[in-house]
């Protein structure tokens, strides 16, 4: 078997229905220079008989106990790859057929250390469908990670593995980082100067659903503050001033997230009273971020698509 040009990394737990569609996704790519590393969390389903059933040399199945922690799982896949680069792609969402095709030419054509692809985003069994395009990246990426939130799909990633060899780039393990160990990771390369790569074409779906670790919002909500503080207090360099940094950031997730739940949700009382406060005690933020609100809405209605400029780990 020559050696794989893409090695992807599928951590997995009890979908094993789901897994076969993601399976079957990447047997079906174009571009066929590729190893497949399925990780199992010891599933009590039919996973293995699964991903045994392909019989196909391609495919490195192992199991390991990571005790919900899915950056384990991924860490041994990276481990066990054998590519140039190394994709990422959860059990539960797929790829288009030309996906590895069109970001081998990206990679040919362009000096770059992750690419990230646009994505559709399904929901409610797929009867809301929408793009999400990820990006865009500036010059001081890693600044602006901070203090915008996490722009990239780690499902539509793609990273070269010489790189985060080099700078010693893992997912971290830590509990509390928990469904944004993806943000922590991407904080990580563009803290080393990692060059993004933005293909704005949508090459895979990706699926929300009831047992998807990000559809815990409360979850996804503290692992975000845990990643960000870490970053704030004990990483960055560019603002010594580490609570006023901190409190900027924050305020800025805390009117996201305001304006995110005003959108997904019955207007409450509650709520209502939330965002009134948040206005009253800062006033000149406020004015600010909605000011970026408003232009965002009209970058995305003036091209008519739907668009997630800052995609935050929520």
């Amino acid at each position: 078997m020559q050696t794989p040009f893409f090695s992807i990394v599928i951590p997995t737990f009890n979908q094993g229905n789901l897994l076969k569609k993601a399976i079957n996704s990447i047997m079906n790519q174009k571009f066929q220079n590729f190893e497949i590393i399925v990780i199992d969390n010891y599933s009590k389903d039919n996973t293995k008989k699964i991903v045994k059933a392909f019989k196909k040399k391609k495919i490195i199945y192992k199991r390991l106990k990571n005790n919900g922690i899915i950056s384990k799982s991924r860490n041994r896949g990276i481990k066990l790859s054998k590519g140039k680069w190394i994709a990422f792609l959860d059990s539960d969402d797929t790829w288009n057929k030309n996906k590895l095709e069109k970001v081998h030419q990206m990679i040919r054509e362009k000096n770059f250390d992750v690419i990230c692809n646009d994505e559709w985003i399904i929901k409610r069994g797929g009867q809301s469908r929408e793009i999400w395009k990820f990006g865009p990246f500036k010059k001081n990426f890693y600044k602006y990670l901070l203090e915008f939130g996490n722009c990239l799909s780690t499902s539509a990633s793609v990273v070269k593995k010489s790189f985060i060899k080099k700078n010693n780039i893992i997912f971290s393990e830590r509990k509390d980082f928990v469904t944004s160990e993806d943000f922590d990771f991407f904080l990580k390369i563009s803290k080393k100067n990692g060059k993004f790569f933005f293909l704005h074409t949508p090459l895979g779906e990706h699926l929300f659903h009831s047992k998807s670790a990000s559809s815990n919002y409360l979850k996804h909500k503290n692992s975000w503050e845990a990643v960000i503080r870490h970053h704030i207090f004990n990483v960055q360099k560019f603002n010594n001033d580490k609570e006023k940094a901190w409190k900027a950031v924050y305020l800025n997730f805390v009117f996201k997230d305001l304006i995110f739940r005003l959108r997904n949700n019955r207007i409450k009382l509650n709520l209502l009273k939330e965002i009134l406060c948040f206005y009253i005690f800062n006033p000149i933020l406020s004015l600010i971020l909605s000011y970026k609100a408003i232009v965002s809405k009209i970058v995305q209605i003036y091209s008519s698509k739907k668009v997630i400029m800052f995609q935050s780990s929520i």
